[in-house]
């Protein structure tokens, strides 16, 4: 006759496996969720970038997006420069907008240009980041 010697049969042995990895699964949430903080929500809009007709400043349209409503404020900041090259107050979807001040003097080249949206809810969002050639 043959005897066993399994101290537990493979089924229970699975069971067990199981268990230990949902307690497992469950610790680890419970340690890592809170690390995530506030991440707030995402605005959703829609801007395009380019040059004016001379190629030597930026101009950005909001073209629409869910939240371009609550868009107050349209920054756009150009590598190399210290400070904003333009500042709107409350754009407008479709509304072309370019920089006011003919002193700034762009240097012709590569530049990275961000946009920056400030919301009702005092929030802002990165709306574009990209590279334009200026002449």
């Amino acid at each position: 006759m043959k005897r066993k010697d399994d101290a537990v049969s493979p089924v229970v042995a699975t069971i067990l496996l199981v268990a230990v990895v949902v307690v497992l699964v469950a610790v680890i949430s419970a340690a890592v969720l809170p690390m995530a903080g506030d991440l707030g929500t995402v605005k959703s809009v829609s801007v395009t970038v380019g040059l004016n007709a001379d190629g030597t400043l930026p101009v950005v349209t909001v073209i629409g997006g869910d939240d371009a409503e609550m868009l107050t404020n349209l920054t756009v900041y150009v590598s190399g420069y210290d400070s904003a090259v333009l500042d709107t107050e409350k754009p407008v979807v479709g509304k072309p907008y370019t920089v006011k001040d003919d002193s700034l003097d762009i240097t012709a080249g590569q530049h990275t240009v961000n946009v920056v949206g400030k919301f009702s809810d005092s929030t802002t969002q990165t709306l574009y980041t990209g590279t334009l050639v200026f002449r």
